[in-house]
């Protein structure tokens, strides 16, 4: 089949530090109270100074990219601007990203508008304007958006601006990269020169919520400081690494690095028959923090060694039951070959909506997931995202596939593959919903694992 050459490795870039985008310092002798703002003819007096900044930007010890950050003040306030330019293959397919995020606010630091632009094989865009009943988020043709936040909410690029004045920071903040998903942040030092940045997502709906997504609906980033008072680097819960650089080294050209291999995880020790018939299933070891879902295809128990993983397609796992109802396994072995017939395996597109992937021609495993579950949800089949490993020979790849009520079990359904039911080669970190909420919980799930080894 003609994905099965379809890698996964998937990365969701955005800008890098979650709450750190830009400049953040120890606290001051005035610590002002959490949230508040000093009046705004104060904070127009002691306005810092414009300010430029260089970032390169690090994966798997390499260079995947660079960022530069523009602080521009006036007596009308400050207008932040960071871009992004990551460069990098999957496989042997290249892949550019650039994204680029303004936000301009008033010398009190209030924003009152945010613009986000993605440019990769297409553009997609977003612009969120606050007034006084609070933000209306709106998006381009690429990706509709309609949403309201709440008027207290900042970009999460703003927060450090607030963590220099004030000396720490908490309250609700969004993402503008991620489809302006929204959270509750906080920023505190922990040490001299060293800040720690935590971002808890709002929650999906109780009846979407899984305790699993739940649980790993954050994001975190250590921050450390240079002698300027400004990140030097910057490490977050994905991974990657943001190191603080000249502009003539941010000028100087790198070679992309393969991001499938320098995010899989090497397999020890000899593997088992895949879903040969009457075979026992497959046994795997994971070493990290970990907190497996029982999901089709795997059953989990701890031993001393860490997580012992069953692996087979003949496993049900344990998710809570669906609605009865009548066999609905033929109906989704169509979908999955309607998928197959229309999307065609392409490392380089990446469309990352629900709506994108709804209509995707091309795409990797999150976009066969999506456009899967897009269209069992057009059926009412109950169906949740999963994210976490497939083995590729001897190393686990990253990768998506998804889970679907047939009426009387769950099983699993790798889109990408044509599997149903999928199992004995994929390993699930995280179940969750097809949003950006859910997709970023997944990935930070994917950061957990530091060892596999068959036994």
């Amino acid at each position: 089949m003609r994905a099965r050459s379809l890698r996964c490795g998937r990365v969701r870039w955005t800008p890098v530090v979650v709450l750190a985008a830009c400049a953040a310092v120890p606290p001051r002798a005035r610590d002002a109270p959490t949230g508040e703002a000093p009046a705004t003819a104060e904070a127009a007096s002691q306005a810092p100074r414009d300010a430029d900044r260089d970032y390169a930007i690090w994966l798997g010890g390499a260079q995947v990219g660079t960022a530069h950050e523009v602080e521009r003040w006036s007596p009308a306030g400050v207008v932040l601007l960071r871009t992004e330019a990551l460069r990098f293959l999957r496989g042997d397919v290249p892949v550019a990203i650039a994204t680029a995020i303004e936000v301009t606010a008033d010398p009190a630091l209030v924003p009152s508008r945010v613009t986000w632009t993605e440019r990769a094989q297409a553009t997609r865009r977003g612009e969120a304007v606050r007034d006084a009943a609070g933000w209306t988020v709106t998006g381009g043709a690429e990706l509709p958006l309609a949403a309201r936040l709440p008027a207290a909410a900042i970009p999460a690029e703003l927060a450090p601006l607030r963590v220099r004045r004030d000396g720490r920071f908490a309250g609700p903040v969004f993402l503008p990269a991620r489809g302006f998903v929204a959270g509750t942040g906080r920023i505190e030092p922990i040490a001299p020169r060293r800040l720690i940045a935590r971002m808890v997502f709002d929650a999906a709906p109780a009846a979407e919520a899984t305790a699993e997504a739940t649980a790993e609906a954050t994001a975190e980033a250590t921050i450390d400081l240079g002698d300027d008072a400004m990140p030097v680097r910057v490490v977050d819960g994905e991974g990657v690494i943001a190191t603080r650089i000249t502009a003539a080294e941010a000028a100087a050209p790198f070679a992309p690095v393969d991001l499938i291999a320098a995010t899989a995880i090497p397999l020890v020790g000899a593997p088992g028959a895949p879903g040969a018939p009457g075979a026992q299933p497959r046994r795997l070891v994971l070493e990290g923090d970990l907190a497996v879902p029982a999901v089709p295809g795997q059953a989990a128990q701890v031993t001393a060694d860490g997580i012992e993983l069953a692996l087979s397609p003949r496993l049900r796992g344990s998710l809570p039951p669906g609605p009865p109802g009548p066999d609905r396994t033929r109906e989704i072995l169509w979908l999955v070959a309607r998928i197959h017939r229309r999307i065609a395996p392409d490392l380089a597109a990446h469309p990352a909506t629900l709506h994108a992937a709804a209509a995707a021609t091309a795409g990797d495993c999150t976009t066969f997931a999506l456009a899967y579950t897009a269209l069992a949800a057009e059926r009412a089949i109950p169906t949740r995202l999963v994210t976490g490993f497939r083995i590729d020979g001897d190393r686990l790849v990253r990768h998506r596939w998804a889970v679907s009520w047939t009426g009387g079990a769950w099983i699993a359904v790798d889109a990408a593959f044509g599997a149903v039911p999928a199992g004995g080669d994929l390993v699930g970190l995280a179940v969750h919903a097809a949003d950006d909420v859910g997709l970023v919980a997944g990935e930070a799930a994917l950061t957990r694992v530091h060892a596999a080894a068959w036994r």
